[in-house]
Order: structure tokens, then C-alpha cells, then sequence
């Protein structure tokens, strides 16, 4: 990765720190490479409307090269998977369901 690209990532990384999360409480932002996932606890809703309340559930929301993958998914390992097959096929991949599926026993 070069300086610049690391300069702007550890900027893009604060920030999540910084602003609320939208879609809850950040609980842990995991970094590998140009993976960034944030893990993540939901609002919980009421009458369509949050709460301030947050479900104790962990949900992870990837990024692939500070670009918003616009998913959100129930485990690391499917959020790890996503951002391979994201950063290979593009928004529209299905490559990691197949992954996950193939690995499971």
C-alpha cells in the first residue's frame, strides 16, 4: 500500500471513530490490508423508529479500499469472504454465499 493510500485510510478509519454510526454502535473496527470491517451493534426498532437502545448482536459491515461495500453481514468470516469476492467481481458478487457454503460442514 502506498503512503498516500495509507494516509487517506487511517483518515477514513477516524472518522468512522468520530461520527456516529448510522446504523448503531461501532463495538470493533477489524483491518486487513485494504479490508476495513466495522463490527457493529443494530438500533433496535420500535415502531419503525430507533430506539437508543442497541441489540447486543454483532453485525459486520465491510469496506474494500475505504469504498462503502454497502452490505452488512452476520458473521467476520462472510464479511471477510464478501470483500475478496467484492474486490474480484464487483457490488453484484454471489462468490462468497458459494464460499461459505462450500466450507461449512
Amino acid at each position: 500500500m502506498k503512503y498516500q493510500d495509507l494516509k487517506i485510510a487511517k483518515q477514513f478509519k477516524r472518522e468512522l471513530l468520530i461520527e456516529p454510526y448510522r446504523w448503531g454502535k461501532i463495538k470493533e473496527i477489524h483491518e486487513i490490508g485494504e479490508y476495513l470491517i466495522v463490527e457493529y451493534w443494530g438500533f433496535i426498532y420500535e415502531n419503525s423508529s430507533a430506539t437508543k437502545e442497541y441489540n447486543k448482536h454483532s453485525i459486520f459491515h465491510p469496506y474494500v479500499n475505504c469504498t462503502d461495500t454497502n452490505r452488512s453481514l452476520n458473521t467476520l468470516d462472510e464479511a471477510l469472504a464478501f470483500c475478496i469476492a467484492y474486490k474480484a467481481e464487483g457490488p453484484n458478487t454471489r462468490a462468497h454465499q458459494y464460499f461459505i457454503k462450500g466450507i461449512k460442514k
